[in-house]
C-alpha cells in the first residue's frame, strides 16, 4: 500500500475530492486506514481525531473536514488532460470505448494514409462500417478552435510530469521536454480553467502550460497542492511557459502567503492576481510579483488593514478587492498606518465590520492615490445618526462618506457629479455645525479631531455660525429623545365639563361628568414623552389627567405659525394687481390666525406631528 497510498496524494470519493493525510491503524479498529481531508469541509465527520487520539492535521479549520476510509474503497479514474477535454467538450463521440478504439485508429490512419488503403476497420474481430465518424471528426475540429478551456472538476491528474512518479529525476532534472498532447489538442486556447482536480505538484500545471503559447489567462482554484516548488533548469521553463499569462487565480488552493508569492514569481508578466477565500488572517512578510496591478483578496479572515501590510510594498498595484472579510480598523495593536502606493485608486471594502467614520476619514492617509472605493453593505450605514438625534439613511451616508473624502471621483461604483460633491460638502458642513451647537466651547477641539475637513470645508464655503446656549442638550443623553408637551383644556370644554343643576344625580349623567362633579377640573399640565411616543398613548395620558375617556378627545397642536384667515364674502377687485407690494396684509386679505395641526389617533408617532422638541397642545371634546 505504500506505492499506492502517501501523504498528500489526491484521490476522488463518487466526485468528491480529498487528500491522504494519514495513513495507518486506528485504535479500537482492525487493519489500515486512510485519513483523509475532504476539499468540501462539511463532507466529513472530525478533524482528523478519533477516540480522543489526534491522528491527523487537516489544512482547513473547519471541524468536519476530514474521515476515515479504507484502502480498498474504490476511487474514481483520474483523467489526463486530453480525456478530461473529450468528456467536456465532446462526450458524445468519446463516450463509447468501442468509438474510442475506431477514433483512435482512424487517428493513426490519418497519419499514415496509405495503412487505410482496403483496411477494413474491425471490433472484436468483426468488420464494422463507419457511421457518425464525420460528427467525431467535427467535434475534433471544435476542439482545436477552442479559445476558453473550463476543466473544473474533471479529476485529472499528470503523473509523466510529477517528479514523484519519474523514475529518473535528477536534483536538476525536470519533466519531459517534448509533449505534444496538450498543443495537439487545443492549440488555440487563451483562457485555461483547471480548479478542482487531482494536481498534487505545481509542475504537472506548468507542463500544460507549456504547449500553449496562446494563454492569456489561467484558473487553478480549489487544487491542494502538496508541492508548489520546482528544480532551477523547471523555474526557467516555467518563466517561457507562463510568459504570456496576465491573470491567475489561485481560490481556495489554502497555500500558504509564502507559497503563493513563489508561484507568482514564475510569472514574469503577470498583472491580475486573485487569491479570494485561502484563510488568511495576516499575510507574512512575503511579497508578490511587483508587476501586479490587480490583486483580489476576498472572502478571506483580516481583520485590519494592517494584517496586509506586506501589500504596500507592490509599487504598481491599481486595484485592491477586500470585500467580505471582517476588516473593522486601520491598524491593530497602535501599530503604524499601513501606506499603500499612490497608483492605487480603486478600493473594494464592502461587507466588512466598518462601524467608524474614524475609518472612513483615515483612508486617505492610507491610500493617498484613492479615488474610487465601494464600501457599501458595512454596519457603519445601518444605524446612522446625527448630533441633535435624528436617524440618517443611506443616502445620508452616501453624502457624508464623500464629503469625507476630497479625492473620490466613483463610490459604490456610482460617478460622483460636481453638483453631488457641493451637496454633500455643505451638508457635512452643517452637520458639524449642528453637532458642535450641542458642544461646550471646551471641548470644540475634541468634536473637530473627528472632522479633519473641517478647515478646508470652512475655506471653501464659508464657516457656520455656531449658536449656542445653555438649553441645548447631549445628543446621545436620555433628555435628546424626549419632547415636552404643554397640555390645557380649552374654554369650551371646560364650560361643557362643568356640572350643571340636577345633571349630576341623572340617571345619563356619563362617567367623566359624574368625576368631574366631584372634584375640580384639571385645566392644563405638563409631560415629557418619547418622541417614539403614538398618538394612541398620548390620548390615554390625557384621557386619565383630565378624567375624560380618550377617545372622546381631540388633541390640536397650536404651531404658534401665522397664516392669514380664510375670507369669505369679500368682494374681488379686478384692477388689484397680485404682483404689487405696495398694499399691507391686512389690505390683500384680512386678519391671520394661529395654524393648527390635529394629532389624529393612531400609531403613528407624535413626533410626525409635532416639529421640535416642545409644544403646546390643547384638548378639544368630540360634539
Amino acid at each position: 500500500m505504500a506505492d499506492q497510498f502517501y501523504f498528500g496524494k489526491r484521490l476522488s470519493f463518487d466526485g468528491q475530492l480529498c487528500t491522504v493525510r494519514f495513513i495507518g491503524e486506528v485504535k479500537g479498529t482492525k487493519g489500515e486506514w486512510l485519513g483523509v481531508e475532504w476539499d468540501d469541509p462539511t463532507r466529513g465527520k472530525h478533524s482528523g481525531e478519533h477516540g480522543g487520539v489526534k491522528y491527523f492535521e487537516c489544512a482547513s479549520k473547519h471541524p468536519t473536514a476530514g474521515s476515515f476510509v479504507r484502502p480498498t474503497r474504490k476511487a474514481d479514474p483520474p483523467r489526463s488532460f486530453v480525456e478530461a477535454l473529450k468528456a467536456k467538450y465532446a462526450s458524445e463521440g468519446f463516450g463509447d470505448p468501442d468509438v474510442q478504439v475506431v477514433f483512435n485508429l482512424e487517428c493513426k490512419q490519418k497519419q499514415n494514409p496509405l495503412a487505410r488503403q482496403n483496411k477494413p476497420i474491425r471490433i472484436s474481430g468483426k468488420e464494422v462500417e463507419e457511421v457518425g465518424f464525420d460528427k467525431i471528426r467535427k467535434q475534433l475540429a471544435d476542439l482545436h478552435e477552442l479559445r476558453i478551456v473550463i476543466l473544473d472538476g474533471l479529476c485529472m491528474t499528470r503523473p509523466i510530469a510529477s517528479l514523484k512518479n519519474r523514475q529518473k529525476a535528477a536534483e536538476d532534472g525536470a519533466w519531459p521536454a517534448d509533449l505534444t498532447d496538450v498543443k495537439d489538442a487545443c492549440p488555440k486556447t487563451i483562457e485555461l480553467d483547471l480548479s478542482r482536480n487531482l494536481f498534487e505538484e505545481w509542475r504537472e500545471v506548468a507542463s500544460i502550460c507549456e504547449q500553449l503559447d496562446k494563454l492569456k489567462s489561467l484558473r487553478v482554484d480549489g487544487n491542494r497542492f502538496r508541492d508548489t516548488t520546482v528544480t532551477n533548469v523547471e523555474r526557467q521553463r516555467c518563466v517561457e511557459a507562463f510568459a504570456n499569462i496576465k491573470t491567475l487565480k489561485l481560490e481556495e488552493t489554502l497555500l500558504s502567503w509564502e507559497e503563493l508569492t513563489y508561484i507568482t514569481s514564475l510569472f514574469p508578466n503577470l498583472t491580475t492576481f486573485v487569491a479570494s477565500s485561502n484563510a488568511y488572517s495576516s499575510l507574512s512578510n512575503h511579497f508578490l510579483f511587483p508587476a501586479i496591478t490587480d490583486l483580489t483578496l476576498e472572502d478571506n479572515d483580516f481583520h485590519s488593514l494592517s494584517d496586509i501590510r506586506p501589500l504596500t510594498k507592490i509599487p504598481n498595484l491599481q486595484r485592491l478587492v477586500l470585500k467580505s472579510n471582517k476588516i473593522a480598523t486601520i491598524t491593530a495593536d497602535d501599530s503604524p498606518i499601513p501606506i499603500f502606493s499612490s497608483t492605487l485608486s480603486e478600493l473594494d471594502l464592502s461587507y466588512n465590520e466598518i462601524v467608524s467614520w474614524s475609518f472612513i476619514n483615515q483612508l486617505e492617509h492610507s491610500f493617498p492615490g484613492l479615488s474610487s472605493l465601494r464600501v457599501s453593505h458595512n454596519p457603519l450605514y445601518n444605524s446612522l445618526q446625527a448630533a441633535d438625534g435624528r436617524a440618517l439613511s443611506a443616502e445620508d451616508g452616501y453624502m457624508l462618506t464623500v464629503a469625507r473624502l476630497g479625492n473620490l471621483k466613483t463610490l459604490n461604483h456610482s460617478p460622483i457629479t460636481v453638483k453631488e460633491r457641493l451637496n454633500a460638502e455643505s451638508y457635512y458642513l452643517s452637520l458639524i455645525a449642528r453637532e458642535l451647537e450641542f458642544t461646550p466651547e471646551k471641548d470644540k477641539q475634541k468634536v473637530l479631531a473627528g472632522h479633519p475637513r473641517w478647515e478646508w470645508l470652512c475655506e471653501e464655503y464659508g464657516e457656520p455660525v455656531i449658536r449656542r446656549s445653555e438649553g441645548n442638550i447631549n445628543p446621545n443623553s436620555l433628555a435628546a429623545r424626549l419632547m415636552r408637551l404643554r397640555i390645557y383644556l380649552s374654554p369650551k370644554a371646560k364650560e361643557t365639563m362643568l356640572p350643571t343643576e340636577g345633571s349630576i344625580e341623572g340617571d345619563e349623567a356619563t362617567e367623566g361628568e359624574s368625576k368631574a362633579a366631584t372634584k375640580e377640573v384639571v385645566e392644563r399640565f405638563e409631560v415629557e414623552v418619547p418622541m417614539s411616543f403614538t398618538a394612541y398613548s398620548l390620548l390615554g395620558i390625557v384621557g386619565k389627567r383630565l378624567g375624560l375617556k380618550p377617545m372622546n378627545c381631540r388633541l390640536i397642536w397650536e404651531t404658534g405659525d401665522w397664516m392669514p384667515a380664510a375670507r369669505t364674502g369679500d368682494v374681488v377687485d379686478e384692477d388689484w394687481d397680485s404682483d404689487s407690494t405696495d398694499g399691507s396684509e391686512e389690505q390683500a386679505g384680512g386678519d391671520r390666525v394661529i395654524r393648527e395641526v390635529e394629532i389624529v389617533p393612531g400609531t403613528r408617532s407624535v413626533a410626525t406631528w409635532i416639529d421640535g422638541k416642545e409644544a403646546v397642545v390643547r384638548v378639544e371634546l368630540k360634539n
